[in-house]
């Protein structure tokens, strides 16, 4: 695991292209599902027409962009915190559970892009 400000595990792509990753800010622990090329938005249209699904099997409310001019879509996970050290390990704990319902909810919609 890195320390505060970086991201803590990064992982091997669920499909090319397109990987889990966990940072933290000053104020937010975060765990991304970022699409690196999805210019034409397949990837992200796919999954958002599970969106409510997704949503209810992670368990919370996902952050869902896609910015008009830029390659990249993103789905996040947002939980407050940030740095602060006194909470590290439940930070880690929720971080880590986020990772898996992202692998679990995600690497099977994404599997026919493959």
């Amino acid at each position: 695991m890195a320390k505060p400000g970086s991201n803590w595990a990064p992982m091997r792509p669920l499909i090319r292209g397109t990987h889990i990753s966990t940072s933290v800010t000053k104020d937010k622990v975060q765990v991304n599902l970022n699409n690196d090329r999805d210019e034409d938005r397949q990837r992200y249209n796919a999954l958002v027409v599970d969106r409510a699904t997704i949503d209810t099997a992670i368990g919370m409310g996902l952050k869902w962009e896609k910015e008009g001019s830029v390659k990249k879509t993103v789905i996040r996970a947002t939980r407050d915190g940030g740095y602060d050290v006194s909470d590290w390990d439940e930070q880690h704990e929720w971080a880590i559970t986020m990772m898996k319902a992202f692998i679990d909810q995600f690497g099977p919609r994404l599997a026919r892009f493959g």
